[in-house]
Order: structure tokens, then C-alpha cells, then sequence
């Protein structure tokens, strides 16, 4: 149903491209050229954001932005209604695609939607203009969860993935085996997380580089020595993020005695997290995922003990220098890290001032930028 549903949508936006392109065409030479267009859709953070402030001559596009961030892109839709946003996306999409090819040469995607209701084809229109295609994946986008699950079984670990009911639908695996097959076929370059969004592509993939602004950098002094411990725990997805073993790590820790404040944040604004951080002196992150997210960067960036399950020797594409950064901590070790560094209140500052050098070094934009632009280089597209 849903690719009747887009095929039928694309039988309107097909002509709607046409004529916007050959349209601004005749003005070409009057329209400001760009070497990049980022975009279409944040839903994993703030990535086109992130990656327009790193890229030089280029414009942002977000056709749908993230709820918990407020920022600003050269283009974007402010329709919270997803209806609404869905039926004015059928007419602007193509028309904005057709505006911005006679503007620029690069294209850089990042999610696995586009301007059109079908991908693949938009692909092949831009190829048929000679322009260059960067994909980068974020995770759900692309992740296998059958694969991602077989993987991690052979490690003899659990998974979040296990407590998606898509986890097992042939459907689902399809959608992304052919997500994976139009990237093969059309990118020029892709980025994602090669473990952590265990996927059906064959192209080499670059490891992302999830930055963090200098300008929000907080080393709170003041935080040290501790009178009393702040614990926050912010998931964006509770079952994904270990949030029941969080809880029963905390509950049993009180039974014990054990005083601290806990704060737990679900789908607050980005801005009431970074508060929150600069108080707090340990954060649980995650506890099934093999790489860090962008919580447990901004995490460490504010001087926080982190507490999360990548593991650099699983997962060797996390950034070198890790070690020591923040306590691996897996799914059925959560009580007992938390336990340890309530016990160790040293140990809290150890990782805390560790995990900020860490991120200070390799996890700023600056970093990315200048990650980016080596792998753009490399790849010969400038």
C-alpha cells in the first residue's frame, strides 16, 4: 500500500520537477550558486545543522525538523501537522528540487527521505545532471534490525532492536535492502555507523563523527568535590536506551540507602537538557548500542561521569582516544557501574574530566570539519 501510495504521489511530482527545473533553468545564470545542499530531514539530532557549519558554500534544508531542537536552516517547514505537512510536501518538494539543481552540485542527504516521495528516482534525475550524491545514515534509516540482531547474538549480547515488533517483519527488511541498493547505486560517498546501523550495503562506508559546539563547552568547577550526586538519565527512547533497567538500578540503590537526586527527562527541549547537564555529575546513557550518541557527547562535554555500552573494541570505528572517556557499562552491569562510582565518588571526576578531553579533541565541529573535508577530499569531491 505504502509504494502505490508514493508511486501515485510521484506521478504529480514528476511533472512539477520538470517544470521547476527547466523554469529556473532560463534564470541560471541569475540564481547565486552553492557548492552543497544539505538536507532533508532531521530526525537523528541535528545533523544538517551540524554539517552546514562545517561545509562552506552551502545551504541547509529540513522539510522536517526535530522536535527538541529550535534552529534555523536556509529552508525549512514549520507545519507541526504531519497531514498538513505531508500535502504541502507534494507540491514544494519538487518545486524547491527543481530551484536547487540549477543551484548547486553536491547534494548531501541525510536520513533516507528526500524531496520526493521516491528516492530512487530522484537519484537518478539528479546522476542524469551530473551531480554528486553523499548519503549519511543515521540509524533506523537504514539499520537492518534482523541483521543488527544476528550480529549481535554472535557477540552473545542483547540488543535493543530485540523489543522492536519490526524486528521481524519481511517488510520492513525490504524497505531497507532497497534503501541500501539505491545508495549503492547512485552515492558517491556514504556515511553511517557500520556496526551500530548493521545494514544490507555494499559500498564502503565512512564512520560518522557525531560533533559538539566549542561555544556550549561547560567545565563546571564547581561541581567538585560533590556535597550531593545529581544522576540524569534522558531517553528519547525508553526501551532503546535501557530506561526500565535504569529505574530498577535506581530504586534498588535507594532501598539501599544510597542519597543522590535522580532526574529523568523524556522529550524535553534540547536547551532544558544542556541545564540539566552542567548540574549533573553522572549521566546514563545508553545500553545497547555499540556506538556513543549525541547525548552522551553532550554529556561529556559538560563534564559529566558517562555511563553508556559503546565499546571501542566491539565497535572500532568510535574515535581513537576513547579509552577511559566513559565506563562501559552493558545492559545487566547498570546497578553495578552506579553502585561503583557512588561508592568511588573519585572515580566520578576520573571519567568526567576524562570524557571532556576526550570530546574537546576529537568530537567538536571544528574536528568534523576537518574529518569531513579530508573524506571529501579523498573521495575527489570538491
Amino acid at each position: 500500500m505504502k509504494r502505490i501510495v508514493n508511486n501515485s504521489i510521484l506521478l504529480l511530482q514528476v511533472p512539477l520537477l520538470y517544470f521547476s527545473y527547466y523554469f529556473f533553468f532560463l534564470f541560471k545564470s541569475f540564481i547565486p550558486k552553492v557548492k552543497f545542499v544539505i538536507g532533508t530531514e532531521e530526525i537523528a539530532t541535528k545533523n544538517i545543522n551540524d554539517i552546514g557549519k562545517v561545509l562552506d558554500d552551502s545551504i541547509t534544508v529540513c522539510l522536517r525538523k526535530h522536535k527538541l531542537y529550535d534552529l534555523e536552516y536556509n529552508h525549512s517547514i514549520s507545519i507541526n501537522n504531519r497531514f498538513l505537512r505531508f500535502f504541502f510536501l507534494i507540491f514544494y518538494g519538487p518545486i524547491l528540487l527543481g530551484y536547487l539543481i540549477n543551484k548547486a552540485d553536491f547534494f548531501f542527504y541525510v536520513w533516507s527521505k528526500g524531496f520526493l516521495s521516491n528516492r530512487n528516482f530522484e537519484f537518478r534525475f539528479l546522476k542524469s545532471r551530473n551531480k554528486k550524491i553523499i548519503c549519511y545514515f543515521c540509524g533506523n534509516d537504514i539499520r537492518s534490525l534482523k541483521l543488527k540482531i544476528a550480529y549481535m547474538k554472535n557477540k552473545n549480547l542483547d540488543t535493543g532492536e530485540s523489543y522492536y515488533i519490526k524486528a521481524f517483519d519481511d517488510k520492513y527488511d525490504e524497505e531497507k535492502k532497497e534503501i541500501a541498493l539505491s545508495a549503492d547505486t547512485y552515492a558517491d560517498l556514504i556515511f553511517s555507523f557500520p556496526k551500530d546501523n548493521m545494514s544490507y550495503l555494499k559500498s564502503k562506508q565512512y564512520p560518522w563523527r557525531l560533533p559538539f559546539d566549542k561555544k556550549i563547552f561547560n567545565k563546571n568547577y564547581k561541581k567538585f568535590p560533590i556535597s550531593k550526586i545529581k544522576i540524569l538519565h534522558a531517553p528519547t527512547n525508553m526501551m532503546f536506551k535501557g530506561t526500565p533497567l535504569v529505574r530498577a538500578a535506581i530504586k534498588k540503590l535507594q532501598i539501599e540507602g544510597y542519597v543522590f537526586d535522580y532526574v529523568e527527562l523524556q522529550n524535553e527541549k534540547n536547551q532544558i537538557v544542556l541545564e540539566h547537564l552542567k548540574s549533573s555529575h553522572i549521566v546514563l546513557n545508553q545500553f545497547y548500542s555499540l556506538h556513543p550518541g549525541l547525548f552522551g557527547i553532550e554529556a561529556m562535554a559538560t563534564n559529566c561521569a558517562v555511563l553508556m555500552s559503546a565499546d571501542p573494541s566491539i565497535d572500532t570505528d568510535i574515535t581513537k582516544g576513547a579509552e577511559n572517556a566513559w565506563l562501559i557499562t552493558r545492559y545487566w552491569e547498570v546497578y553495578d557501574n552506579l553502585k561503583y562510582l557512588l561508592d568511588n565518588h573519585e572515580k566520578i571526576k576520573f571519567y568526567a574530566d576524562n570524557g571532556y578531553d576526550y570530546v574537546y579533541k576529537y568530537r567538536t565541529i571544528e574536528a568534523l570539519g576537518e574529518y569531513l573535508n579530508n573524506v571529501l577530499e579523498e573521495n575527489k569531491i570538491n
